[in-house]
């Protein structure tokens, strides 16, 4: 039977994080989120999750916490298999990334808006791509 701490601390870090992100932007949100806002959002966590997971451009962030050719089999105990399970799903990287964005969108609210539209465009594109396969 497998620990749960691990899995529990990399929880509790992203609710800290989001939190401490809500705290520190409490007030500088000038502008309501539009559905665009939300799709694009969508969007950017999505292809983030993709390119960390399963791309092999990001084997390297893989590697220490995973094994295979394409470093997607977490491997390891504790700490270290926690965190190869969280960056070989990419449904799990897109809510870190969803929220890493969401909290960067209160600091630097232009800076992230290209990013985000920049990884919103990828999605797209990759789905475009798709379509015509």
């Amino acid at each position: 039977m497998r620990s749960e701490a691990p899995y529990a601390g990399l929880s509790a870090l992203f609710w800290a994080g989001l939190l401490a992100a809500a705290r520190a932007g409490r007030g500088r949100l000038s502008e309501p989120t539009s559905a665009i806002d939300l799709l694009a959002l969508g969007l950017a966590a999505g292809g983030i999750g993709r390119i960390v997971a399963e791309d092999r451009v990001t084997v390297f962030l893989r590697r220490p916490f995973a094994e295979g050719p394409a470093a997607v089999q977490p491997t390891g105990a504790g700490p270290r298999r926690a965190m190869g399970e969280l960056l070989t799903c990419s449904r799990c990287v897109s809510l870190w990334a969803a929220g890493g964005l969401a909290a960067a969108q209160l600091a630097r609210p232009r800076e992230t808006r290209l990013v985000t539209r920049a990884f919103a465009g990828f999605a797209l594109a990759g789905a475009l791509r798709s379509r015509g396969r």
